[in-house]
């Protein structure tokens, strides 16, 4: 049964985007994220990826859902650079 998946963006060989990171709920804080990003994190190193991005909603959007996720990335070392309407309006990334 598939409980996680990740998809990752090369932009350039250096680079590579966290696009999408998903875990059902039934399992959210079994260490199902954890492992995703361990693997991504891994094949990064492979590939020789110098810069790892994640693209989240933004601080300024209330949903708790959301501040999870901000939490998540912010405890794998991911830091905050900047937040744009790049989604939408009532969106921000």
């Amino acid at each position: 049964m598939v409980v996680g998946a990740a998809l990752i963006d090369r932009h350039f060989p250096y680079v590579a985007e966290v696009h999408l990171t998903v875990v059902d709920r039934s399992v959210h804080g079994a260490g199902v994220g954890t492992a995703i990003l361990r693997a991504v994190e891994a094949d990064a190193v492979r590939r020789e990826v110098r810069l790892l991005q994640v693209k989240t909603v933004g601080a300024s959007h209330p949903d708790p859902g959301c501040v999870r996720t901000r939490h998540f990335y912010e405890r794998w070392g991911f830091l905050p650079l900047e937040e744009t309407a790049l989604w939408s309006e009532g969106t921000p990334v």
